[in-house]
């Protein structure tokens, strides 16, 4: 019980994470400003992880604008405010206003601490009055991330890199062993101030992580772990932004290429071992805030020695293909299949995950998992044994 207990508060540290990954920035006004006018901008609130946060958002914030001699303090004074349910790969904005210093002019930049570190860039045109007709101009969207205080360190070196990889579940069966549980995470290693980050953008997308998998017969005398997949990898990160909004069609979501060791941790006759090297891309069919599908094929290949389970490419192949096909904030359906070589072994995972929020007091929004799983390879244990089952619970990230 205190192993399950453990367990459940770690996935709901890990969903509270969740809501750090979002990403912020300024959408600048698409007309140039005039001194002493009033401003309106965007703050556009991305949540690219998949599953639902809860972001606040203040009724006004402290911003700085700066030119090349001069800084002043503004207010953005905001229509709207509080909490915002944003679905997972989905977005959500805030309208703001300020007023624009009288002796402002040139090419300016406003700057944000919170609630994320944003910037953008105000066009303004001196020598006209604020109701003089305005032309239009181009304004980029900017994630250009400004320095922070050292008070906020603990934030810039954990909460703001650490966020979801695999799902996260726990979920119960008939069979022996009755329960199964995964929890999954990954850090960013380069943070955006690191100075080979700003040397090297796409050191930004480079990822420590890390995933347990566990086969517990809780049911058994003492309730032993059936057998637990310990999976470290290092992995590079490519994410394409994709509007939800954008009519149907293939999108390109990015990609993952990593090095991934899977072990259970056992010596002797139970010990297993092996290391791949993978590429997985994510493309999508649909509208991402409506129904979609979402096509996820990962191909690896094998790059140590498998003494320990020298015929494990036989059951596990060189090819995992899953197919999610849903809607963000409803049920969706996810399979996994791989085929062995000689295509004749191979497993079939399907995933149903229903979205359930327990109350407005706790506000912990999960999932309903069932799970059906049959084929080879479930554990590392018993790699070449084939089992089917089918297991039921809850899921914080799916």
């Amino acid at each position: 019980m205190r192993n399950l207990l453990a367990l459940i508060l770690f996935l709901r540290l890990a969903a509270a994470l969740a809501a750090q990954n979002v990403v912020v920035n300024l959408l600048a006004p698409l007309e140039a400003a005039v001194p002493g006018g009033e401003v309106q901008v965007d703050l556009v609130i991305l949540n690219p992880t998949p599953t639902e946060v809860i972001f606040e958002t203040p009724l006004t914030l402290d911003a700085r604008l700066s030119g090349e001699r001069r800084t002043w303090k503004v207010v953005l004074r905001g229509q709207a405010g509080g909490g915002a349910q944003i679905a997972a790969r989905s977005f959500s904005y805030r309208a703001f206003a300020f007023r624009l210093p009288d002796d402002a002019g040139g090419r300016l930049v406003l700057e944000l601490d919170r609630p994320r570190p944003a910037r953008a860039l105000i066009e303004v045109r001196t020598g006209v009055a604020a109701d003089e007709p305005r032309r239009a101009v181009t304004a980029p969207l900017s994630n250009i991330l400004p320095s922070q205080p050292a008070a906020s360190a603990i934030q810039r070196t954990f909460a703001n890199r650490l966020s979801p990889h695999e799902s996260s579940y726990f979920i119960y069966g008939p069979d022996a062993p009755a329960a199964k549980f995964q929890f999954s995470f990954k850090y960013r290693l380069f943070g955006e101030q690191a100075a080979l980050g700003e040397a090297l953008p796409a050191l930004r997308g480079v990822f420590l992580g890390y995933t347990q998998r566990s086969l517990w017969d809780i049911e058994a005398d003492s309730s032993p772990f059936f057998d637990t997949s310990y999976m470290p990898e290092v992995l590079f990160e490519s994410q394409a932004f994709a509007d939800p909004g954008s009519p149907g069609g293939l999108k390109l979501l990015g990609y993952h290429v990593g090095l991934k060791h899977e072990s259970n941790g056992r010596d002797g006759a139970a010990s297993r071992s092996l290391n791949i090297v993978y590429f997985r891309p994510a493309v999508a069919f649909g509208r991402l805030d409506g129904w979609n599908l979402l096509v996820v094929p990962r191909v690896f290949a094998y790059v140590s020695d498998r003494s320990n389970n020298p015929t494990i490419a036989d059951y596990r192949g060189n090819l995992e293909l899953t197919a999610i096909v849903g809607r963000n904030d409803r049920f969706a359906l996810a399979l996994t299949g791989r085929l062995g070589h000689g295509a004749h072994r191979g497993s079939l995972q399907a995933d149903l995950t229903i979205p359930v929020q327990f109350n407005r007091l706790l506000d912990f929004a999960t999932y309903v998992l069932i799970q059906y799983w049959d084929g080879y390879g479930e554990s590392l244990r018993d790699y070449d044994r084939r089992t089917s089952t089918v297991r039921a619970g809850f899921s914080l990230v799916r």
